[in-house]
């Protein structure tokens, strides 16, 4: 039975996704018949989705990324940037659908905290990988940067006011 961790949960009921929560055992289920998946743990900490280790049916380890729905063109943002790294500075995006927020990605590994590398040597990792990913792209359906920045600036004045400027 997969379990998911209440940080899930939460952001699904900040966008009226309950029922998809309700649904994950199932979706989970149908996606590892039709992937040829072997679902094993389900990993903590993902605020924005759903995230599964699984076995392909090679044997390779891999990532099964369910997203919260209910936040516009998240997961055909994601795919797409996924697929204009091609893995050179973000997981490998073996396996998509988009309308069910399902990504297969690449398992990399233990984070570099849970293998114990000081944060003086995770910071510089961290900002070599934000470069490789923060590039020019083709104007094809992306936020640019400036526009990004718009949206934050938006996004967090509005939160701030609905809130009633808690801090």
């Amino acid at each position: 039975m997969i379990e998911v961790p209440e940080i899930v949960v939460n952001k699904a009921r900040a966008h009226g996704a309950l029922a998809w929560v309700d649904e994950l055992p199932q979706l989970v289920d149908r996606l590892a018949d039709q992937w040829e998946l072997t679902p094993s743990a389900v990993y903590d900490g993902g605020t924005e989705a759903l995230v599964v280790a699984v076995d392909c049916a090679d044997g390779s380890p891999a990532v099964l990324k369910l997203l919260v729905p209910g936040r516009g063109s998240v997961a055909a943002s994601e795919v797409h940037a996924l697929q204009l790294d091609g893995g050179r500075a973000c997981s490998t995006l073996l396996r998509a659908d988009v309308h069910r927020g399902a990504l297969l990605l690449e398992r990399l590994g233990p984070s570099m905290n849970d293998l114990g590398v000081p944060i003086e040597r995770r910071i510089p990792g961290l900002c070599r990988a934000a470069q490789r990913m923060w590039r020019p792209v083709p104007s094809d359906g992306l936020l640019s940067g400036a526009d990004k920045g718009a949206w934050l600036i938006d996004f967090i004045d509005s939160r701030w006011e609905r809130l009633g400027h808690p801090c």
